[in-house]
């Protein structure tokens, strides 16, 4: 690879504007025969990211001055706006949002400290890019990724499937305001210690299992005897 290469790929990603977006969708819809999503399109240190669709789902694509480690899926040259460079489709795969993630920081969930917030809770992984479009047009931080283990469960889901699909979903609409992800109705270490794993950073703690209903209607000595019976020594 050439120094005047790289060079010109970079100058044409890095003069990339958001008003370009939809003549940039459609040469690399044209490069690729896949349908690109015109806000995905992220230029970043002289590559170009993007997401996209064929028959079979959502593909990750970049163009680059040379190919960028750390993702699964293949590389070609290719040619775009006169400079010749390094054209890669993968799948929208765990290990791609990972390296994404690292790359794109916007990608990457946070806490939201006091800033009033609104759980959009994405059940079934699909709805996150229509969450996106309609916290645009409110001053409420989002918090994409939110459900409970048990809903997980019932939905044949993980922690790390429910985040990575609303990674992709904030990718494909090109979110950069930043996002919460919500750990929700937590009871086990082992279910908190999957979450934190994926990444959440907001946790909601479950203590029912826990809860002794009859503390509501005991009179003053019961009650007391309830106190003093728990395990202090482990509190």
């Amino acid at each position: 690879m050439s120094n005047t290469r790289e060079s010109g790929i970079s100058a044409v990603v890095n003069t990339f504007t958001s008003e370009e977006t939809e003549r940039w969708a459609g040469r690399l819809a044209a490069l690729t025969g896949l349908h690109v999503y015109p806000r995905s399109l992220t230029p970043h240190e002289g590559t170009l990211f993007f997401l996209a669709r064929d028959g079979e789902g959502k593909r990750l694509g970049m163009f680059a001055p040379a190919p960028v480690s750390g993702f699964e899926g293949g590389w070609s040259e290719a040619v775009v706006e006169g400079a010749r460079g390094y054209l890669f489709l993968g799948p929208a795969s765990a290990k791609n949002a990972a390296a994404l993630r690292e790359h794109l920081p916007f990608l990457r969930p946070r806490p939201l400290g006091l800033t009033k917030s609104v759980g959009c809770g994405d059940r079934l992984g699909l709805a996150t890019p229509g969450h996106v479009r309609a916290v645009r047009k409110h001053t409420m931080a989002p918090i994409f990724a939110q459900q409970s283990i048990r809903e997980m469960e019932r939905t044949d889901r993980t922690p790390q499937q429910v985040m990575d699909d609303a990674v992709w979903g904030v990718f494909q609409e090109g979110w950069r305001e930043g996002f919460g992800a919500d750990a929700d109705h937590l009871k086990t270490f082992e279910h908190i210690d999957r979450c934190v794993a994926a990444g959440f950073t907001f946790y909601t703690i479950d203590p029912s299992d826990h809860v002794d209903n009859e503390a509501d209607t005991a009179d003053e000595a019961a009650v007391r005897a309830k106190v003093e019976a728990l395990p202090w020594n482990v509190l």
